[in-house]
């Protein structure tokens, strides 16, 4: 991979290292940034990795370190803000349960595949990009996309509305599929036995105004200009963060003209042990709020602004409806001032 393109990928972990999290070095190129928190065992050590302890990260210059909370997923943006500190121009986003197809990955990496494109919609409407990666009979849904939207006809992504890629557009991310145990909520593991698989079709890439919840497990942020749109919110739930973060990114690079895209299994899943209630309970919030959430970024982040001042805008509209309070603010300006030291 040549130094244009550098990937970096970036995880965070309480667990012991799993040997095979040495795959995604391999991927990149390049040691994976491993983000440790007081749980992370003190002795944390893999020769593929970059393990960077709680202590270190309290120590290091980012202002985010100041009130990023402790024992919280969110620490992973003091691993990204590492990640461009080591001159990543692209980020492969995941977690310390997943493990990479080499092949598959090279694929992407190499842009090698066909693509469809979601046909633009006159307003927002959620799509369920499960319902492309899949022939299920189960109702089968990612993490945080709207409950009342699923039985809807126009939430299926049909033939009829994806054409051939022309190859004009300005993606900057994919969410990739997870086969094994792939990323859906607390609700469809308690009711249903056994979760769907995914089919390999072609990688898909929405549209205007196509809304779908993405996640942290498996993404490549491919364009150094949208990685301020990496950051995880801190005063949501654990199981909201990364999907707030995703329906944000979504209003912004649409204003801002760049596209998203949807990609068939790069990864697989050996999930860590879950408490479902526990995920069910954090992620209640979540679905209560999604539809207003969106309604409110939709009138706060503006075309003509910067990536950066619609981030602001986006959270600062949140707090003003308290689905994130006024430390999340303050993050974002922490935030800010240290990705700008490499993103100008």
């Amino acid at each position: 991979m040549s130094e244009k393109n550098k990937a970096t990928v970036v995880l965070t972990t309480i667990n012991s290292p799993n040997p095979k999290i040495g795959k995604w070095a391999e991927i990149s190129e390049n040691k994976v940034i491993v983000v440790g928190d007081n749980k992370t065992p003190s002795d944390w050590n893999h020769k593929g990795c970059d393990f960077i302890s709680i202590d270190d990260q309290k120590k290091g210059a980012f202002e985010i370190s100041k009130c990023l909370l402790e024992n919280h997923y969110t620490r992973k943006n003091i691993g990204y803000l590492y990640a461009l500190e080591n001159n990543a121009s692209m980020i492969i986003d995941t977690d310390d349960d997943n493990f990479p197809y080499l092949e598959k990955w090279s694929e992407l990496m190499a842009y090698e595949k066909e693509t469809l494109y979601l046909e633009d919609q006159g307003e927002l409407t959620y799509k369920n990009v499960y319902t492309h990666f899949s022939n299920s009979s189960i109702p089968f849904w990612p993490r945080g996309f709207p409950l009342n939207k699923l039985a809807l006809e126009n939430s299926v992504i049909t033939p009829n509305e994806v054409v051939p890629s022309k190859g004009n557009n300005v993606t900057g991310l994919w969410q990739c599929m997870v086969d094994g145990d792939p990323d859906i909520d607390a609700i469809h593991r308690l009711i249903f036995k056994k979760t769907p698989t995914f089919v390999h079709k072609d990688p898909i890439i929405f549209g205007k105004n196509n809304l779908c919840s993405f996640n942290s497990q498996n993404t490549l942020w491919m364009r150094k200009s949208i990685f301020p749109l990496l950051y995880l919110p801190a005063t949501v739930s654990f199981r909201f963060t990364d999907i707030l973060r995703s329906y944000v990114a979504q209003i912004i690079l649409d204003r801002a003209e760049i596209t998203f895209g949807f990609y068939p299994p790069t990864s697989y899943q050996e999930r860590n042990d879950h408490n479902l209630m526990a995920d069910f309970e954090s992620e209640t919030s979540m679905y209560q709020r999604t539809e207003e959430i969106v309604s409110t970024l939709d009138t706060a982040v503006r075309q003509n602004r910067s990536i950066s001042d619609n981030l602001v805008n986006a959270y600062s509209s949140l707090e003003k409806i308290d689905v994130v309070d006024s430390l999340e603010l303050q993050l974002i300006d922490y935030w800010l001032t240290d990705i700008t030291k490499f993103i100008p």
